[in-house]
């Protein structure tokens, strides 16, 4: 019989809908709260997006009006946990070693070292060493090349070793500077293509093996 299969359904809808009607009817100030609670938190996370960006966009401004080395100081020591602040102590600490102040270079190098992240900080500690190598403290130099060397993530650990074979072969420590340079030849990239050539025009130099295993 047709007619009873369409009166079943129509009556099964009927059930559904009085069903839903029934669980609306008990829970709709729940079901409201809680559509207005994922507009609220979908509105505060935009939000704050807009804020993040609105103040990095303010921060690059801040950044871009430093034009002079005073205000620039300002902005770094402000910002000093901000990288690009990291960055404005980079940008001091290569002016005053241009102008020879190689002590208060190394001081602002060290500060960017700690505000600033990736190769930013890297050259910042390079800067560092180098800094500290002129100034006259070649023991604290050793040690943050030495940190740097060992860096598996920094983008100038070849430098590195390249700058402490140098300081071997000034302290006549052929045997370091040796190992040294094998280390750098074995790390053969597009990057590292630099440094090696410079390794191996330092390795020229160095005395033949027999005659240092004499001497010694």
């Amino acid at each position: 019989d047709e007619r009873n299969i369409v009166d079943a359904a129509a009556s099964s809808g009927a059930d559904f809908e009085d069903q839903l009607a029934q669980i609306w009817e008990k829970n709709k100030k729940f079901i409201i709260y809680c559509v207005a609670g994922i507009f609220v938190v979908f509105g505060i996370y935009h939000f704050s997006k807009f804020i993040v960006a609105q103040a990095e966009v303010s921060l690059k401004e801040d950044y871009a009006s430093a034009d002079d080395s005073t205000s620039k100081l300002a902005f770094a020591e402000k910002e000093s946990s901000n990288p690009l602040g990291g960055f404005a102590y980079s940008e001091l600490a290569g002016e005053a070693y241009e102008s020879g102040d190689f002590q208060e270079a190394a001081d602002y190098y060290a500060k960017a070292a700690k505000s600033a992240k990736g190769a930013i900080r890297d050259a910042a500690l390079m800067g560092q060493a180098m800094s500290l190598l002129q100034s006259g403290d070649s023991g604290q130099a050793q040690d943050i090349l030495k940190d740097i060397a060992s860096s598996e993530d920094a983008g100038n650990a070849t430098e590195a070793r390249y700058r402490l074979a140098e300081l071997a072969v000034a302290d006549e420590d052929y045997e370091v500077a040796r190992d040294l340079i094998t280390e750098i030849q074995s790390n053969f990239s597009q990057e590292t293509f630099y440094w090696i050539q410079k390794a191996m025009s330092l390795q020229s130099k160095l005395p033949p093996v027999e005659s240092t295993a004499a001497e010694s």
